[in-house]
This record gives C-alpha cells, sequence and structure tokens, in this order.
C-alpha cells in the first residue's frame, strides 16, 4: 500500500526504565508465519522516495533518536542501540527472534489497525484495503454486464406474484389483546354491536354490517399462513362480524379461472355457496378472503338471503376478544394421501391435514 506521507513519532522508555521490561518471542509462532513476515518486511525496507510515504521517527528522553524511511530500518536501529547498550552495561544480550517493527507497532491487532485507519491522510493510500473506514472518494469498480445494461436484460421474477403483499408487513402492528372490558363495550361501538346482534332481523343486521366490518376486523401478519384476518374490538358470540363478498359466478367456470390465475402468479380466493354458484374474491373481494382454517375455528360460515339473493356471512362462535386471530374450518373434501394439504392451525386437536 501507498502511505501517508505525514511523520510518525514513536516514545521509548528512558534508560532507568528499561530494565523492567524484557523481549521475548512469540509462543506458537510456525515457520510459514515467520515467512510471511519477512516477506511484508523486504516489501517494507525498500519505499518509493518519488512518492508519498511515511518517516518514521523513534525518540527518547536519554537523547535516542532514529529516522528511517522503513519500520524496520527503524526497529533495527533500536535492537542495535539496546545492544550496544547492554555491552556497554556488560549485561546479557537479548533475544529479539521472531520480532520485526510491524509485530512492535501492534500492527498485527484488529484495534490498532482500527485506529490507523482513521489518521490524517490515510485516504491518500489509493493501494490499501481497508478494513473498517472506507473513504468516500473511493469509488469500486463497476461489473461488466454481459448484455451492455441492466435495462437490456430480460426480467425474471424470483418469486410467486402477490399483490397482498404488503398486508404482511412486520411493521404493521397487531392491535393488542387483552381481557374482557366491560366499560369499553358500553361506550365504545355500543350501537354498531346491537345493530349486529341476534336481537334484531337478518336483513337489518346485514346492512348495518357493511358498515361496522371495516371497524371490527383488519388484515395483519399471520402465524396460520402469511396474512390473517385479526378483532380490532371484541366481538359477542353468535355476532355478524364480515361478509365474504366477491363477483358471484358459475361453478363451471371455477375450475378455468382457478387455471388463469395460477399461470399469472396469482392467489386464488373461491367460496361456494351452493352446487350452482361461486364467489370469486380473487380480484373483486373483501378482507375475509384472508380468513385461515382452523380445526378448532372461533368462526362459522353461513349462507343468508338477503332481499332475494345468497349472501355468504362469517359469523362468532365464541366471543372473540381484540387482537385474537379470526378462523373457521374450510371442510375440504377427504382426497388421497398425495394430495393431502397440510394444516398449520396449531390447534390442540389439529387435524394434519386440510382435506
Amino acid at each position: 500500500p501507498q502511505p501517508n506521507p505525514a511523520g510518525s513519532t514513536i516514545p521509548i522508555t528512558p534508560p532507568h526504565q528499561r530494565k523492567a521490561y524484557s523481549f521475548v518471542p512469540p509462543v506458537g509462532l510456525s515457520s510459514s508465519d515467520e515467512d510471511n513476515l519477512n516477506q511484508e518486511d523486504k516489501e517494507n525496507e525498500m519505499p518509493r522516495k518519488t512518492q508519498p510515504h511515511l518517516r518514521f521517527e523513534i525518540t527518547s528522553e536519554d537523547g535516542l533518536n532514529v529516522q528511517a524511511d522503513s519500520i524496520e530500518g527503524a526497529w533495527k536501529a533500536v535492537v542495535e542501540k539496546v545492544h550496544e547498550a547492554r555491552t556497554n552495561a556488560r549485561l546479557k544480550h537479548l533475544s529479539f527472534a521472531g520480532m520485526n517493527g510491524v509485530r512492535m507497532l501492534g500492527m498485527h491487532h484488529d484495534a490498532v489497525i482500527f485506529l490507523v485507519e482513521q489518521l490524517y491522510g490515510a485516504k491518500a493510500c489509493h493501494k490499501y484495503k481497508f478494513r473498517y473506514h472506507q473513504h468516500e472518494g473511493e469509488e469500486e469498480e463497476l461489473p461488466l454486464n454481459p448484455h451492455g445494461c441492466a435495462r437490456a436484460e430480460v426480467y425474471v421474477r424470483k418469486c410467486t406474484f402477490d399483490m397482498f403483499n404488503f398486508l404482511a408487513s412486520q411493521h404493521r402492528v397487531l392491535p393488542e389483546g387483552g381481557p374482557y372490558d366491560e366499560e369499553e363495550d358500553e361506550v365504545q361501538l355500543k350501537s354498531t354491536r346491537r345493530a349486529t346482534s341476534l336481537e334484531l332481523p337478518m336483513a337489518m343486521r346485514f346492512r348495518h354490517l357493511k358498515k361496522t366490518s371495516k371497524e371490527a376486523v383488519g388484515v395483519y401478519r399471520s402465524a396460520i399462513h402469511g396474512r390473517g384476518l385479526f378483532c380490532k374490538r371484541n366481538i359477542d358470540a353468535g355476532e355478524m362480524v364480515i361478509e365474504y363478498s366477491g363477483i358471484v359466478i358459475r361453478s363451471v367456470l371455477t375450475d378455468k379461472r382457478e387455471k388463469y390465475y395460477d399461470s399469472k402468479g396469482i392467489g386464488c380466493y373461491m367460496f361456494r355457496i351452493d352446487d350452482f354458484d361461486v364467489v370469486d374474491a380473487t380480484m373483486h373481494g373483501n378482507a375475509a378472503r384472508f380468513i385461515n382454517h382452523s380445526c378448532e375455528p372461533n368462526c362459522y360460515s353461513r349462507v343468508i338471503h338477503v332481499e332475494g339473493q345468497k349472501h355468504i356471512v362469517i359469523f362468532a362462535l365464541r366471543r372473540i376478544f381484540r387482537g385474537e386471530e379470526l378462523t373457521y374450518d374450510y371442510k375440504f373434501p377427504i382426497e388421497d394421501a398425495g394430495s393431502k394439504l397440510p394444516c398449520n392451525c396449531g390447534a390442540k386437536r389439529c387435524r394434519r391435514f386440510l382435506n
């Protein structure tokens, strides 16, 4: 790497304090590691004078002053001074085997590299690959596109298209669940609940249902399967929850539409009214299409007649509290073992399969 032209001053300990320290060769250093270090040292010994490079200077309070263009040259001068001082004092020479300038500066430690990469002028090291601090001026080479540009490539969708994927976002928070609250029942939406209770005729309850269903339920992420319908307020047993709305088609068209939706990668949502009519909620349905199956459901479906027309309405099978997911039994016909659909309801009495 091409280092910073700024100088570096590294103080050493005074002579009267050096006796407290001794240099020992590192334990566990293999021969291959030593060869790599020696190879790096040779590359650092001869910096190009015409290019910016580091200037190492080591000084001490006793008058030692060492200047070198490489870290190995500075470290070698310090070792010679130490040997000379110990010879004059008739002391035993120390062994510096395995030690070099890079190791003595701590450049093998991640913490030291983290700090050195923040020094002023570090961005001038164009050939150095920074590990922790990427500079703004650096621009990586873009890979070559064999088609010339990204717009010339054919777009291939990696997953099945789902127009309702946003409903399962983790950022949509579920309504907080809690026990039965009498005060909340008396104050909030008291009149709307009474309109869908068992006290009124079916036709009148159905007319009020279209106004109250959006306030009672909402679609959120479900642990059973992708998305699910959840309570936004407490619902009494037997109360109308929501209508399964959509386009009413003939039953002979269901197979054709199902194949068309599968070819487009669109999930199919259909509900059979009787042997002749089917509600197709795939493109023109409401939130009721997201109600999941459960072997121990808290709702049930029922076909009602209002003004000469048939409607599929979801009723509460028991008392449902705020934050609880709405489920009902799909009641699929039993099929062979090879066509079984696994059930993920997680109920205590789960049948393991939907069909």
